[in-house]
């Protein structure tokens, strides 16, 4: 395990808010973004209600197009605005958008920890999968909940609340403070809003689920504000859903059972641990 501290920025994280064109550019910038991402969240939300969209599913469906592929559409949409927020922000600030979004490299040593992290909820998950199975266990679906859950999901839903709303905004607002720290709680609340049905009765009885992916949507935003790069949140992300689904866990994100709310705790604390140790907050600069 490397013990190393890295004390500054690598050329691959993304541009500091020093470069900008004007005190308000970047700033109204930050705004779009955030149209951009609440827009594209109500349009995933209520794109099953426009006739159009209906249609255009009956259609793939009588083609034999499977309802996973389908409904990778939200994962088009979420992309699409993450990247245009980006583009705009970069033609404003002279960043690149491949560096707001976080899509590059970053601080060094990421993938060992993301590896070592997982280890827990991962490998727990296939012992838990392979001690509750029976002979009458069901594997329909399977490939669904996979491409849901592990692939689509998380890059969805981190290039846009982490890529666009915390990264994108970051260049305007800085990586530190309590502009910083605003923003990102609200990015997590946008995050955990999207768990529950947007109704009284599911937001009461859906707590516990607003509860851990809001304080996980937190979590991912100091990930990436430490590590300086999206893969991390991402593929953190993707694992601990796959651990989740290994471990049939039922309940949702708010759910799960005690062994299965231990692991994901591990794997929180080695991630956590391991940033603090490597990473540190900067003095000045970003």
């Amino acid at each position: 395990m490397s013990t190393q501290r890295s004390s500054e920025v690598t050329s691959d994280s993304p541009a500091p808010a020093g470069r900008k064109r004007g005190a308000s550019g970047p700033a109204a910038m930050s705004a779009i973004a955030w149209v951009l991402g609440l827009s594209a969240v109500v349009a995933s939300r209520y794109r099953g209600d426009w006739e159009s969209y209906r249609e255009l599913h009956r259609w793939c469906a009588e083609r034999g197009i499977p309802d996973y592929v389908r409904n990778l559409d939200s994962l088009l949409l979420f992309a699409v605005a993450a990247f245009l927020g980006a583009w705009l922000m970069a033609v404003t600030t002279g960043g690149s958008v491949a560096g707001l979004l976080g899509l590059r490299r970053g601080r060094r040593g990421w993938g060992s920890m993301v590896l070592i992290a997982l280890a827990p909820m991962v490998g727990g998950g296939l012992v838990l999968g392979w001690l509750r199975w029976s002979p009458e266990t069901a594997f329909d679906g399977a490939l669904s909940k996979f491409v849901g859950g592990v692939v689509r999901a998380p890059i969805a839903e981190e290039l846009l609340f982490r890529g666009l709303l915390v990264g994108v905004c970051a260049a305007a607002i800085g990586w530190r403070g309590p502009r910083f720290w605003g923003n990102a709680i609200a990015a997590a609340l946008l995050f955990a809003s999207i768990h529950v049905s947007w109704n009284a009765a599911a937001i009461a009885g859906g707590w516990p689920t607003l509860l851990v992916t809001g304080a996980g949507g937190v979590w991912y935003a100091w990930l990436l504000s430490r590590w300086r790069s999206l893969w991390v949140p991402m593929v953190l992300h993707a694992g601990m859903n796959l651990g989740w689904m290994l471990a049939a866990a039922s309940g949702g994100a708010g759910g799960g059972g005690l062994v299965e709310n231990l692991l994901r705790a591990a794997t929180i604390t080695i991630a956590s641990w391991w940033t603090i140790r490597v990473t540190r907050v900067h003095t000045h600069g970003t």
